[in-house]
């Protein structure tokens, strides 16, 4: 009866792991991906297989290359305890996705033996923040930058001219009867 509730707990866990939406790898300390679940697939089109053995460094964009060995040594000294690291990845066809990263040290964990990484893709949200902040500094219709803009540009100006001595200078154009194209067309 024991064996059989180990059995049954055990196909449980491993039902739970390979339908979770985020995607869990467990590399060794160098960075060589040991386990892959198979939800690697549904976020990234890429098969389990194809990343086993492979360094993880191969997956993290250029730009954040730091990531790999921050995600390693973040949790060095730290076992059970998660950090959050964020980077992108890429998937199948080239793209590269916004993760968020849950790092944790099992390595002495005899069940484990390495460092989980639960991994979430969040390029939707990046990409709405990304245009909520486009939209905060630039005209909706023109895309051109806003008044807000131009007065955060012009603080920062103004203090950079105080902090190096120099002058600077803003031009102001007032174009006659251009208020009738505004009531046209709008501003």
């Amino acid at each position: 009866a024991a064996l059989e509730h180990v059995a049954g707990s055990e196909a449980r866990f491993r039902s739970l792991v390979q339908n979770s939406s985020d995607v869990i790898t467990i590399v060794d300390e160098h960075g060589r991906i040991g386990y892959q679940s198979a939800s690697a697939t549904r976020v990234f089109g890429t098969e389990p297989e194809e990343l086993v053995g492979r360094s993880l460094s191969e997956w993290v964009h250029p730009d954040d290359a730091g990531a790999p060995p921050s995600l390693l040594g973040s949790v060095t000294g730290s076992q059970g305890d998660s950090v959050l690291v964020k980077c992108r990845m890429a998937d199948s066809v080239g793209r590269w996705r916004h993760v968020e990263t849950a790092v944790t040290d099992l390595r002495d964990d005899p069940g484990v033996r390495g460092i989980v990484l639960n991994t979430r893709d969040v390029s939707e949200r990046v990409a709405l923040e990304e245009e909520l902040r486009h939209r905060a500094w630039h005209d909706i219709v023109t895309g051109l930058p806003n008044r807000a803009l131009f007065s955060e540009r012009g603080n920062q100006a103004r203090a950079r001219s105080h902090r190096q001595s120099t002058p600077f200078a803003v031009l102001f154009l007032d174009l006659d009867d251009f208020k009738s194209i505004n009531d046209t067309l709008g501003h």
